[in-house]
């Protein structure tokens, strides 16, 4: 009974097995294709055949290349598997529990405790009564049992009953031997001074809360930290697959470019001109191939915070958002904004916790600079007999009470130890109140640079949406001249070919204005701590276990 009273019944954790996170990796991996490296080039591919100058078939038009097996997901399925599975946050939860159960451990100190204490002693009672030098031999046996518990206020109080038999050998006349002696007996140990007071005595658990409540705000910022890692790499990986898209498109538009030098070889085209198109065709092929790579690349990372078990990393599949980003004007008022992160960043609510325990410290450390001065009672009563039985029936009927009451003081010369802990506690205490004002300075900065890029990157998709209207215009008016039946010098060649690479690249623009306005917005709302409740979730941690529940609802999109 003792030892599941002390913790001998508690679960032991299942086993490490690190095989088996490692197998779940590699067996993953062999569904993933390996590459073929085609051969290095060593001569220019000619686009016609040798000794034609007029070809009678075109170059072949480049094949589209497939990314691979692709999963569509949406940002609301996203954040939900990041919220469930993200491996980051579950690590930070564990740290919450761990310093709830510190909480247990600091009010353990007031938990009555059982004891019970056994002796066997063998002595020899130096006497000269009765004119006898030799000493009696003196067995002695002896068992106590009893509670004692420490009090919120700092005292301790004991109740014990002990029992004692005694065997003196040889006896004298008239001395009963062996005979029995009880004791029922309540000690009081309650200091004055020093360690007096509730809130003294309580100070580690308070501290512990503290910490478990600053773990619980850390578990938070990590969650937080992961879904605005994972928003921004699910607009990258947007901006990514539309400028594969776009890529695509341009080489299209230079292969047609290249057919039309072609078929024009004899009227008012060359070898330049042919040359010309045909090294736009393959840098731009070039550009496409590293294009698609980084679009692999960003859906890995994204695949990383999730930390998903049906989507690991080393999967093939290549995950396409499904969601259209926001392009619409969303307006905030900079004074509300910095009012929400005031209420709701987590660093300045730990920098809270932390002066409120700075503040327990050194009010346990000022008491500490008082002396020691303690009161100490003890009461009983006492019981004599031949057996067991008759000297615990004695003790309940008997009128041998006793007591005693005594003080005890203490105080070292100087006290300098006790000043110095104070001294220490105190600056401890106004270092974290200044902590606490640069935070808040640190916390309206970031507001307001996320709120300053909010409107930037709104001004930069007006700006980039007239950039290409006119970059499209640019190239229309190219074709328009050469359907009118421009000659295609080279010159002109290379004109048309600038003009479809600027209208590309800003067409490239206005995506990263799209994608950087749609994570301005989720940054602004980590910049103020109301990410998760922007994006609907409720963090809930189950009794007994360290792993969060954080159900997710419909995203709403403010």
């Amino acid at each position: 009974m003792a030892g599941v009273v002390g913790g001998c019944g508690l679960a032991e954790p299942p086993p490490f097995a690190p095989e088996r996170i490692v197998a779940m990796q590699k067996e993953m991996a062999k569904e993933a294709p390996s590459p073929v490296l085609r051969p290095l080039p060593t001569t220019l591919q000619s686009v016609m055949p040798p000794g034609v100058l007029a070809p009678t078939t075109l170059p072949a038009r480049t094949a589209p290349q497939e990314i691979g097996p692709t999963v569509a997901m949406t940002l609301q399925e996203m954040i939900h598997r990041v919220a469930a599975n993200n491996l980051d946050a579950r690590v930070a939860g564990y740290e919450a529990s761990v310093d709830e159960a510190r909480i247990t451990e600091a009010k353990s100190r007031f938990d009555p405790v059982f004891f019970t204490n056994g002796q066997f002693q063998k002595q020899f009672q130096q006497t000269t009564i009765g004119g006898n030098l030799t000493p009696p031999e003196v067995l002695s046996q002896q068992l106590q049992t009893g509670i004692r518990q420490n009090l919120p206020d700092g005292g301790q109080i004991e109740l014990s009953q002990q029992l004692q038999r005694q065997e003196v050998t040889p006896t004298t006349p008239g001395t009963i031997s062996p005979f029995y002696q009880s004791q029922l007996q309540m000690q009081l140990t309650q200091p004055l001074l020093r360690d007096f007071g509730g809130e003294v005595n309580r100070a580690r658990i308070t501290i512990a809360r503290n910490d478990m409540r600053i773990s619980q705000l850390d578990w938070r910022d990590k969650l937080e930290t992961a879904l605005a890692n994972a928003e921004e790499g699910y607009w990258r990986l947007y901006q990514a697959q539309q400028n594969v898209k776009i890529q695509e498109e341009l080489l299209a538009r230079t292969e047609d470019t290249l057919d039309i030098l072609i078929k024009r070889l004899k009227q008012d085209t060359s070898r330049v001109q042919v040359s010309q198109g045909y090294a736009s065709v393959q840098s731009r092929r070039a550009e496409l191939v590293r294009l698609k790579a980084q679009l692999g690349d960003l859906s890995d990372q994204l695949k990383r915070i999730m930390n998903d078990p049906d989507l690991p990393v080393v999967s093939p599949q290549t995950i396409l958002p499904a969601d259209r980003p926001i392009e619409e004007a969303i307006h905030f008022s900079l004074e509300d904004q910095i009012a929400a992160a005031l209420e709701n960043r987590f660093d300045i609510l730990e920098q809270k916790y932390r002066i409120a325990s700075a503040g327990t410290v050194r009010k346990a450390a000022r008491n500490n600079t008082l002396p020691q001065l303690n009161l100490q009672a003890t009461l009983g009563l006492q019981g004599l007999g031949d057996d067991a039985d008759s000297a615990l029936d004695e003790e309940r009927r008997s009128s041998l009470f006793f007591y005693t009451v005594g003080m005890s003081f203490e105080v070292p010369f100087g006290n300098r130890g006790p000043q110095a802990i104070y001294l220490r506690t105190l600056l401890q205490q106004e270092q974290a109140m200044v902590q606490y004002r640069l935070i808040v300075d640190q916390a309206a900065l970031e507001v307001k640079r996320q709120f300053r890029e909010l409107e930037t990157t709104w001004n930069e998709m007006i700006a980039t949406k007239h950039a290409r209207f006119a970059a499209a215009d640019a190239l229309l008016a190219i074709e328009q001249r050469e359907r009118a039946g421009e000659p295609m010098t080279p010159t002109f060649v290379q004109l048309k070919l600038d003009r479809q690479d600027a209208l590309a690249q800003a067409a490239r623009n206005e995506v990263q204005a799209t994608a950087n306005y749609n994570i301005a917005i989720s940054a602004l709302e980590k910049a103020k701590g109301t990410l998760l409740r922007y994006d609907n979730i409720a963090m809930k941690e189950e009794p007994g276990s360290p792993m969060a529940k954080t159900p997710i609802k419909e995203k709403k999109k403010k």
